[in-house]
């Protein structure tokens, strides 16, 4: 079974899309999201290039639905695809094909689709939709609800393999390759879990990156601020620890930033090689 959900953000304006499937490497086919254009789900007998010929369809101005009938329309085997379209305004396209293997269906609700095929029973689409509208979390924790909800549901009647999840910006001025989220596990015996243990890994990354280029950028409190509240995320890791004590040595406390380099490296070389050579290059160094 291939199940997975689209979604627009009405605050934020951020589209997103996550799947799961028992198939390798669902991410590099089935999910296309560009920002500020929309998001694609192509699968079933998966057909790829639906999702770039959409993007530039929603691009040059045509609906979802004109997008998707066009498509359709020009296909021999309209009938065994499943796909799902959502623009930059919310407008929204689905179709589940007649000769789709059972059980197949999407369920339709405000900025969001969810789809499934051969699941283990009828219904999981609408599982996966009640579980996304119950969530109040952000777009990417909600997408990731409705997938877990329709696995946990049903399954892969072929078992579990691959998921993936991406997010990007409304903005129609971000770059088309822009994701702000791009995860993907494959070849993994629990995907969908997995898919969360990497959620929760970019939220400490992305932590920690607005905290490197506060550091880079002088912005002390800043990256003080981040650096810190990514030192006591539960998956921090070696790095995190390197730039807090960057972030140490920017605020102009040197002693305690070399501490804290010996704590959380052991007195690694090649970590005070890589401390020497930021200071050397004037990415971290002290006030003055």
């Amino acid at each position: 079974m291939t199940l997975s959900t689209i979604a627009r953000d009405p605050e934020t304006g951020q589209l997103g899309a996550a799947v799961h499937t028992g198939w390798l490497a669902v991410g590099h086919k089935v999910p296309w999201v560009e920002a500020g254009v929309g998001a694609v789900l192509t699968q079933a007998v998966t057909e790829s290039s639906y999702g770039p010929l959409t993007l530039d369809l929603l691009r040059s101005g045509h609906t979802p639905t004109e997008a998707l009938t066009a498509l359709l329309a020009n296909d021999t085997q309209a009938e065994s695809r499943q796909v799902a379209i959502i623009d930059a305004q919310g407008r929204i396209a689905a179709h589940t094909g007649s000769a789709c293997i059972p059980s197949a269906g999407h369920a339709v609700g405000d900025g969001v689709v969810a789809l499934a095929n051969m699941a283990g029973a009828d219904g999981v689409w609408d599982l996966m939709l009640e579980a996304f509208s119950a969530s109040s979390e952000n777009l990417a924790r909600r997408l990731w609800t409705a997938v877990a909800a329709g696995h946990d549901a049903g399954g892969d009647l072929r078992g579990s393999t691959s998921a993936a999840l991406l997010v990007a910006s409304g903005e129609p001025g971000e770059p088309g390759w822009a994701h702000q989220i791009d995860l993907r596990t494959d070849d993994h015996t629990a995907p969908v879990a997995e898919l969360a243990r990497l959620l929760d890994l970019h939220e400490m990354y992305d932590l920690m990156g607005t905290g490197i280029n506060a550091v880079t950028a002088g912005r002390t409190d800043e990256a003080m601020a981040a650096l810190e509240a990514a030192a006591a995320h539960p998956l921090a890791n070696i790095q995190t620890g390197f730039w807090k004590a960057a972030a140490q040595l920017l605020a102009g406390d040197s002693e305690a930033a070399e501490a804290a380099l010996r704590e959380t490296t052991a007195d690694d070389p090649a970590w005070r090689l890589l401390w020497e050579r930021n200071k050397a290059g004037g990415r971290i160094a002290p006030p003055g």
